[in-house]
């Protein structure tokens, strides 16, 4: 029973809501995007939402496994920072580098103005919150140091869980959107969005929760109290690609953010086996950070260099999306690849390509230039009489 209220207070939280609505809104905006340019949705089914629920749901539990295992304490009044912080964020600052970023300015802004700076510290600890000051004011290195390399594990779960989704959905339908280059040529640029509210277990120093909430469950360690709070940790990203593959792209990213995962890993132990003074976990906290900075900047540089464009062409008709559950799911198809010939006769716009098909009602034969500038055939069953669901994207001959 303690343990479904526990859960109930984590339903509570404005974050969680906060991050449902923006993933709600997201994906409105996407299948309204695709409504409005490709008369209907690649996906049509709001995945953003679904993937909020089941990977954030499914990914709290492993995360509260690892997080309680280790042992990871955090401290009420960092939890306060980073969940005004995140709320914030998400109503002002563009998604980009939201998690990682509230999560390490957090840090930064709970070793700066910690509670021993102000007479806060006395404030909370007349309401049982253990703080890292001592009566005298002097800071508890040892119990400061302890929740900072806590910090670190947090940072590590927080890189590891993005890589799981962008890998688990590398896949996922990628959503063209059309915008002209500097010549007026339309090209393509692919988007992969996803936030989650992870629900991770973590141990509140002192009870606080306990005497603000008779009920909470606390336990003991030793001469220390300690309660369980499932602290609602942002995960997640927003990147784009303009010149490659998004499948093998957001994979690429995925195995970056495991990369930067190990490195806080190793940092967490380093500091662990060895006595390092708060200033320093909090700049290796900032570090993690930062290095996801510069492995998103990185990302960026990669894609501009890339020769490949996803743009309109004369030599054909491209093909810029693929719905799922369709006939094109038989073609052998991918992003990029551009169709010469459709039931052998050449196609050069979107409405020849759809007059090619309406030739033979029962199937469709593609002559095709892939990205590799390879040439292939390839033929499926269509719908009788329904040209437009093979599934297939194609630019607009007149864009609004």
């Amino acid at each position: 029973m303690q343990v479904l209220k526990v859960f109930e207070l984590f339903l509570l939280q404005p974050l969680l809501w906060l991050g449902l609505l923006r993933s709600y809104l997201n994906a409105q905006r996407r299948v309204n995007y695709e409504r409005h340019h490709f008369r209907s949705a690649i996906e049509p089914q709001l995945l953003e939402v679904r993937h909020f629920f089941s990977d954030g749901l499914g990914l709290g539990v492993i995360a509260t496994i690892i997080s309680l295992g280790l042992g990871i304490v955090v401290a009420p009044v960092w939890v306060v920072i980073y969940e005004l912080l995140a709320i914030v964020s998400l109503i002002v600052i563009p998604f980009g580098l939201v998690p990682m970023t509230v999560f390490g300015v957090s840090w930064l802004i709970y070793w700066i103005y910690s509670p021993k700076l102000s007479g806060v510290s006395d404030v909370l600890q007349r309401h049982g919150v253990l703080t890292t000051s001592m009566s005298s004011g002097v800071l508890t290195t040892s119990m400061s140091s302890g929740i900072l390399v806590n910090g670190l594990w947090l940072a590590a779960l927080v890189l590891l869980a993005t890589a799981a989704i962008l890998w688990r959905h590398h896949r996922q339908v990628a959503s063209p959107q059309i915008q002209p280059d500097q010549r007026g040529k339309r090209i393509v640029r692919y988007r992969w969005q996803q936030l989650l509210v992870v629900p991770v277990g973590v141990l509140v120093p002192g009870d606080w929760l306990h005497a603000t909430l008779s009920w909470w469950p606390v336990f003991s360690v030793g001469n220390r109290s300690f309660g369980v709070l499932l602290l609602p940790l942002l995960v997640g990203a927003s990147v784009r690609v303009y010149k490659q593959l998004p499948s093998l792209a957001w994979r690429r990213l995925a195995k970056n953010y495991a990369w930067l995962a190990a490195i806080s890993v190793v940092f967490a132990l380093i500091a662990f086996f060895t006595t390092w003074s708060p200033q320093w976990l909090v700049g290796l906290i900032v570090l993690v950070t930062v290095l996801t900075w510069l492995m998103l900047a990185q990302h960026r540089y990669r894609d501009q260099h890339q020769q490949f464009w996803f743009s309109d062409t004369d030599q054909g008709v491209r093909v810029i999306g693929l719905r799922p559950h369709t006939p094109a799911d038989k073609l052998n198809l991918s992003i990029g690849d551009i169709i010469l010939e459709c039931n052998r006769i050449p196609v050069h716009t979107e409405a020849q390509f759809y007059a090619a098909i309406l030739k033979s009602p029962t199937y469709v034969h593609l002559k095709v230039r892939n990205v590799q500038q390879e040439l292939i055939i390839t033929e499926t069953a269509i719908y009788n009489g329904a040209p437009h669901e093979l599934g297939i994207v194609l630019f607009s001959d007149q864009e609004d």
